[in-house]
């Protein structure tokens, strides 16, 4: 639910709200009474501020933002960063360029922050007395740079959830190991050979890109390409004294071509993000971070929506996170798109077919290199209902092929069994 509260013509105050809920499947009729929230069939739910910020409008062209809330900055794609955070951000349109700047907080330490600034020129753009685009073409430059301290890291070189003080304390209590194995709790995190962490610190971190876009009432064609350097600096998770410091160079790249007709729209679209081929270290070394890596790698990932099952694990937009949310990082998609609008109704019908690769091979669970993911299947459905609501079903299908994973830390196993993921989405505004 979100609120607004005009205090001043340029001035408002924006409150939005969502429940954090426990799974309806947790309810309990054997709990004890002391811990049941009001009778045997509830589980938790948390209110929280999902975004509270100020916005300042001085005039029609201008944007600025100060507190918690969204951004999706770079290739707007999900490909560098789409997400909540506290800070600052300004969009304004002056004569004929758009710029959007700002600096969010990344996290409690001080010198975790994220800056970002884009420039954006029409070099021209006719539309109808409707608003509708005659012909449009404009590029968009942006330049993103961030800081980020103690990041866990993951299988294949991609960050991993933080742990929590409570679970280090336990795993420090049992030496990190369970029997002569390392912990199990830690099999989606790159350990070192006595089973402790490996964190790093991501530092001098930036990426700079360019964006393209042609329109006409017929054809389309978007265009990105983007380019991560910077650095990381090694260290064993209770040891910030001794460092390994890596350079990181890498970059991703995506194209879309469309053509339209009434009520309908076809498109072609191909995606790739650089990546390393993945060693074996069963010794526990540090042979596939100790190196420099031609990658890239995303601020946080799984913000990518290029398809509904294996991209898709969240974004600003309420209507995303149903995927496995997997990093872009060494795979490239190529697929077909299509868009129907089926007659006398307000339902829209959405399909996709993609195949998804890995660049650079990687390890499966019996040592084998494989590259093919596999081939996605996308259906959805829109229905606009009573003027408020919209319904949006997906049905997906997903055919894995040797480097298949759920997920970006889990090693492939070969599965080859179909996959089906089904979701639904109900929004309502009043």
């Amino acid at each position: 639910m979100r609120l607004r509260s005009t205090v001043h013509r340029i001035i408002s105050i924006n409150l939005e709200l969502a429940t954090n809920q426990e799974a309806i499947y947790q309810s309990d009729i054997r709990t004890s009474r002391s811990s049941r929230t009001t009778g045997a069939e509830s589980q938790t739910a948390n209110l929280t501020a999902r975004q509270s910020y100020l916005e300042l409008n001085r005039n029609p062209n201008e944007v600025t933002k100060i507190g918690k809330h969204a951004i999706n900055i770079g290739d707007r794609n999900g490909k560098v960063f789409s997400g909540i955070l506290s800070g600052y951000s300004q969009r304004c349109k002056a004569g004929t360029w758009c710029y959007e700047i700002g600096g969010m907080k990344l996290s409690s330490a001080d010198g975790d922050w994220l800056y970002f600034f884009s420039l954006d020129y029409p070099f021209w753009h006719e539309v109808d007395s409707q608003g509708e685009v005659i012909d449009s073409f404009r590029i968009e430059m942006f330049r993103i740079k961030y800081t980020e301290h103690d990041v866990p890291l993951g299988m294949n070189n991609i960050p991993a959830k933080r742990l929590s003080s409570s679970t280090l304390s336990s795993l420090e209590s049992g030496a990190f190991t369970s029997g002569s194995d390392c912990n199990t709790s830690l099999s989606a995190y790159t350990l070192n050979s006595s089973c402790k962490p490996i964190y790093y610190n991501a530092h001098e971190q930036e990426y700079f890109g360019l964006r393209m876009q042609w329109e006409t009432p017929v054809w389309g064609v978007y265009a990105d390409i983007i380019s991560n350097q910077g650095n990381r600096n090694y260290f064993q998770y209770d040891d910030r004294h001794n460092m390994d410091k890596r350079k990181i160079s890498g970059g991703a790249a995506e194209l879309e071509i469309s053509w339209k007709k009434p009520g309908e729209e076809y498109m072609l679209v191909g995606m790739m993000a650089q990546g390393d081929e993945q060693l074996d270290d069963s010794s526990r070394n540090g042979t596939n971070y100790l190196r420099g890596l031609e990658s890239f790698y995303e601020i946080s990932p799984g913000t990518y929506r290029g398809t509904k099952f294996y991209f898709n694990g969240g974004s600003p937009d309420l209507n995303s996170g149903t995927g496995l949310g997997h990093s872009i990082n060494n795979t490239q998609m190529g697929g077909f798109r299509y868009r129907y609008d089926i007659p006398e109704t307000t339902a829209v019908y959405r399909f996709g077919l993609y195949e998804l690769k890995r660049i650079k091979p990687v390890l499966d669970s019996n040592g084998t290199k494989s590259s093919m993911i596999g081939i996605e299947w996308d259906n959805t459905f829109t229905l606009k209902m009573a003027g408020h609501a919209n319904v949006d079903l997906d049905l997906n299908a997903f055919q894995p092929a040797r480097a298949f994973s759920y997920d970006d830390q889990t090693v492939p196993t070969g599965r080859k069994d179909m996959i089906f993921h089904f979701a639904g989405r109900l929004t309502y505004s009043f």
